[in-house]
């Protein structure tokens, strides 16, 4: 299982919004094991059974702002609760040493742990792809986000198609793909979901 314990307190001022709210719009949709929900202050807790809509959980909060993501990997407590917050196990465990680690990072807040220490150095090179595939969403600009945004749901689209949704020139649709690095993140998806999957697939459900 993977639980990501999702921080915003490194960016949650006074003057702050609280993106917590804005998360949870995010992830609605999404095929969790529980619902996702706050914890306390700018803070929430989220559980998947794939290692699919995990990444997709990160990669959704990584266009939300300045949350810390840390992803822990293996075991909860059966049966599951009704709510996320009262999930117990390793991978919980795992997934708050995750969030410490990923909260004091100078860089890219993202951190994943695995509950079994025979899978360090894998969890470590997930964390490596996936800091590599967040850093490139947090640097693009407005108009590089909303054509991903576009090619996320729809990724047949062609860019004619995207500048009539978005109501710009296919000039600009073409300068925003190539200069937002969408195909060097897309392409990086696949190795980062074997990763996950393969310490998920060798851990105690």
């Amino acid at each position: 299982m993977f639980v990501l314990s999702l921080s915003g307190r490194r960016g949650h001022g006074r003057d702050e919004a609280d993106p917590i709210p804005a998360l949870l719009t995010a992830l609605e949709g999404l095929d969790l094991s529980l619902a996702p929900e706050r914890t306390m202050g700018p803070d929430a807790l989220v559980l998947a059974g794939r290692a699919e809509v995990a990444l997709e959980v990160l990669l959704r909060a990584a266009e939300i702002g300045p949350l810390a993501a840390g992803l822990g990997i293996g075991a909860v407590t059966r049966p599951l609760p009704g709510s996320v917050r009262e999930i117990s196990g390793p991978a919980v465990v795992a997934a708050t040493a995750a969030l410490q680690a990923a909260a004091t990072t100078s860089q890219v807040p993202v951190a994943v742990r695995a509950a079994d220490e025979r899978h360090r150095d894998t969890a470590a090179d997930a964390e490596a792809v996936l800091r590599l595939v967040v850093w490139m969403i947090r640097t693009r600009n407005r108009r590089q986000r909303e054509t991903v945004g576009e090619l996320r749901e729809d990724p047949g689209a062609t860019q004619a198609q995207l500048a009539e949704r978005l109501g710009v020139t296919q000039q600009t649709v073409s300068r925003a793909v190539k200069t937002s690095g969408w195909r060097e993140e897309s392409a990086a998806h696949p190795l980062a979901t074997r990763l996950l999957s393969m310490i998920d697939l060798t851990s105690a459900r």
